[in-house]
C-alpha cells in the first residue's frame, strides 16, 4: 500500500493518533481538536484520509499494523493513540505493535466482543471501550478526562464486589437520628466513610457541595459516595433503623 504522509507530519508532536475514521473515529478526532489538540489520522482509505484533511486533520494513508506506519505517525511523540478500527483483532493487534514500539504512550482501543476486555489491558492499552456501551464523546472523554470518566462509572455501574466504590441515595425519614443533626455533628464521613457530595432539601432541588451546618429534616435526600456495606448502614440510619 502507497503511503501519502502530510509534509509537517515529522515535525508534529504532543499529538494523538487517531486509527480509523469511520463515524467513530469522527466523532473522537472532532472532540479532540476542539479541546485544542492535534490529532492525526491514520486510514487504510484513500477517501477516509481525504475526509480527515478536509476536517483539518494531518491525515496519513496506511495500515497502522505496520509499525512503520505508526512511526511515520509520529509515535514516539505522540500524548496517546486511539484505536477504532472496524475490527477487533486489528484493534488488538494494533495495541501490542504501539505498546512494543513506545512503552509509555497513552493507549485506548475500541472492543466489540463481551468477554474482550480484560484481553484488551492484559495486551497493553489503558483504556479499552466497548462501542455499544460508549458514544464516540465518551471514548474522546477517556483520553480528555479519564478520572472524570472513571467518577461517572461509580455513579452508573452496578458493583462486581461490596469493596466497590457506589453512589447511592438516602432518604432521611422522621423518626431518624439523622433529623436534626447536621453534617458536621452527624460527623458522617469519619464515622462511616461515606462523602455527602448532594442533597436536595424536601420539597426543594438538588444542592451540591451541601451546606455542613445545615440540621437535617425529614424528607431530605441525601447523595452519598461510599462502600457498598457501609451506604446500606446509613440507609438504615436514615430510616430509623436501629442495628
Amino acid at each position: 500500500m502507497q503511503r501519502v504522509v502530510m509534509p509537517d507530519l515529522f515535525s508534529t508532536h504532543d499529538h494523538v493518533i487517531v486509527c480509523g475514521y469511520g463515524s467513530t473515529g469522527q466523532f473522537v478526532a472532532r472532540d479532540l481538536a476542539a479541546e485544542g489538540l492535534a490529532v492525526v489520522v491514520v486510514d487504510r482509505a484513500t477517501e477516509r484520509v481525504s475526509q480527515a484533511e478536509q476536517d483539518g486533520h494531518q491525515a496519513l494513508l496506511g495500515d497502522v499494523l505496520e509499525p512503520e506506519v505508526l512511526k511515520e505517525a509520529g509515535l514516539e511523540r505522540a500524548r496517546g493513540i486511539i484505536l477504532v478500527l472496524p475490527s477487533e483483532s486489528d484493534n488488538l493487534f494494533g495495541v501490542m505493535t504501539a505498546r512494543d514500539l513506545a512503552p509509555d504512550v497513552f493507549i485506548i482501543a475500541r472492543h466489540t466482543s463481551t468477554h474482550a476486555h480484560e484481553k484488551f489491558l492484559r495486551a497493553g492499552a489503558d483504556r479499552a471501550v466497548n462501542p455499544f456501551q460508549e458514544t464516540g464523546r465518551m471514548i474522546g472523554n477517556e483520553f480528555l478526562r479519564p478520572a472524570v470518566v472513571d467518577l461517572m462509572r461509580i455513579f452508573t455501574e452496578e458493583p462486581d464486589t461490596e469493596d466497590e466504590v457506589r453512589v447511592r441515595e438516602i432518604t432521611i425519614e422522621a423518626g431518624s437520628e439523622l433529623v436534626g443533626k447536621s453534617l458536621i455533628s452527624a460527623d458522617i464521613r469519619a464515622k462511616l466513610d461515606i462523602i455527602v457530595i448532594a442533597m436536595r432539601q424536601a420539597g426543594d432541588s438538588t444542592r451540591l457541595n451541601p451546606d455542613p451546618e445545615r440540621a437535617f429534616a425529614a424528607g431530605d435526600v441525601l447523595v452519598c459516595m461510599g462502600k457498598l456495606p457501609k451506604l446500606r448502614n446509613l440507609h438504615d440510619m436514615g430510616r430509623g433503623v436501629v442495628s
